[in-house]
């Protein structure tokens, strides 16, 4: 791997400890598995608890990640990689051991928003401490964001094993595990404060190998970046100002094509847009003021919605859905946490897929599977190998809307303000995913029922990836494209 810095052993202990600690900041996608116990022990409390209900703590933990994303970024800057994972390992281990304590629906939403800020607040910092290290940030995303499906994989393990070893059957009717006599229900307290406790065990181990690159090999970096020429480009790298790769996109011969003002140009700033059946050569630098005044900022919003809620929902529900047909916990446990791990290594997949095809046709490609495979996954429930199959596929699916994502953004709208563009984007996806979830939660219509929406959802959406792929098919700035491809393509930023 091509470094800033020589490939020494800090950059490798930074580049483990980035993984190490992302094994606790992905448990999130584990909440399908242990939900069946966490709702059977709450139905003790209080009988009107259902699984619909317990949703609203799923979405607590993504709606704080998604708040709180951009803060821990700016946290990042003023105390660093290392004081902000520790802040964050805090936050998710003591609000998993605190969730053991929760005798009300109310109070575990309260403890386990506690874990999605502590995700939130720590999940760029391993990833940032990394770019400090080595020029190659896909390589460098790709490497630590798979243990973001790495460690719901072993948790989701551990904690079946602990609740339930004997796999103990659901009741058929309810879909739960009997609060008064099942063994299951009185372990998850128990269970709670083992995954609080390894959480705090691997979040400190990971964090205290995020070191950072030192100053002479700051000083070195900053020399080389003076001198250097990204990727064959003829624009000098001034210091202390990010690279506009942008400014200098390709124009295209056709007249008829809408083209940047010369008084934005020149700032390499802002940009004027298209209308809706108009479609656009060239892409600058936006803030983001200028990014949320700019339509094509929705229509991703609004594409990364519709192909990525359907993921967040099976990874809650797929458990729920499936125990009243299959009948075997330790199955369907080991099919959810092998789906986390496709989650996380099909980034790489789709990352090598886009720097062949293009990263809006393969966004648009698993865009059109998701509803084909969400579909059979309803229809197939009964059969154990079609959904085991399907669960992965669409855990798999679903993690090419993390990888591809980040990178159409930066590519769309620019470099320089990434971090709170794209912490923008990710906050009104986490707003509007929660919305939905909560809504169907609300409305308590069987998980059967809801596959069917969320299946006209994905269709919504591979229609939409069709639609912004062909607004940006006359971009021709095969230098920009370059960079994007060596420098983000593989991994994501969230």
């Amino acid at each position: 791997m091509s470094s800033y810095t020589d490939c020494n052993v800090d950059s490798i202990m930074a580049l483990m400890g980035g993984t190490i600690f992302h094994f606790i900041v992905g448990v999130k996608i584990m909440w399908g598995n242990v939900a069946p116990y966490i709702t059977s022990y709450l139905v003790q409390f209080d009988p009107e608890v259902t699984y619909h209900n317990t949703l609203h703590v799923y979405t607590a933990v993504f709606l704080c990640q998604a708040l709180f994303m951009y803060s821990g970024g700016q946290l990042e800057k003023k105390i660093g990689a290392r004081a902000t994972a520790y802040l964050g390992a805090i936050l998710i281990s003591g609000g998993t051991y605190a969730s053991s304590y929760c005798k009300s629906i109310s109070s575990l939403i309260l403890f386990q928003a506690i874990v999605g800020v502590g995700i939130g607040v720590s999940y760029s910092a391993p990833i940032l401490c990394g770019f400090k290290h080595f020029k190659q940030k896909g390589i460098v995303t790709g490497v630590i964001t798979t243990g973001t499906g790495a460690g719901p994989f072993f948790f989701g393990l551990i904690a079946t094993t602990y609740v339930n070893g004997e796999n103990f059957p659901v009741d058929p009717i309810t879909g739960l595990y009997d609060p008064t006599t099942s063994p299951v229900v009185s372990r998850v307290p128990g269970m709670f404060r083992i995954l609080g406790t390894l959480y705090a065990i691997i979040g400190f181990v990971g964090a205290s190998l995020l070191i950072s690159p030192s100053s002479t090999d700051r000083d070195r970096v900053d020399e080389t970046l003076l001198t250097r020429v990204e990727n064959g480009e003829s624009t000098p790298l001034n210091q202390n100002k990010a690279v506009d790769i942008y400014g200098e996109a390709i124009q295209s011969a056709e007249d008829e094509t809408i083209r940047t003002s010369s008084r934005h140009a020149k700032g390499g700033r802002s940009h004027q847009r298209y209308g809706s059946r108009v479609k656009f050569t060239t892409t600058h630098e936006l803030t983001t003021k200028e990014m949320i005044r700019d339509s094509l900022c929705w229509l991703l919003i609004a594409t990364a919605f519709t192909t990525g809620v359907s993921g967040f929902y099976v990874a809650a529900t797929y458990k729920n859905f499936g125990q009243p047909f299959l009948q075997d916990d330790h199955f369907i446990t080991v099919v959810g946490c092998f789906g986390c791990l496709s989650s996380g290594l099909s980034r790489l997949l789709w990352g090598y897929c886009a720097d062949k095809i293009g990263h809006f046709q393969t966004l648009e490609l698993t865009a059109y599977l998701s509803p084909v495979v969400l579909l059979t996954y309803n229809l197939t429930v009964s059969s154990k190998v079609a959904f085991g199959l399907s669960v992965c596929s669409l855990y798999g699916l679903w993690g090419a809307s993390y990888c591809l994502m980040p990178t159409i953004a930066a590519f769309l709208f620019g470099d320089k303000h990434m971090g709170t563009n794209y912490g923008f984007i990710f906050l009104m996806f986490g707003l509007s995913c929660t919305f939905l979830i909560d809504t169907c939660g609300f409305l308590g219509w069987s998980f059967y029922s809801l596959n069917y929406v969320f299946v006209a959802i994905g269709i919504i959406g591979a229609l939409l990836c069709s639609q912004i792929r062909f607004l940006t098919s006359s971009i021709k700035d095969e230098k920009a494209l370059k960079h994007h491809r060596n420098t983000s393509s593989v991994g994501s930023m969230l």
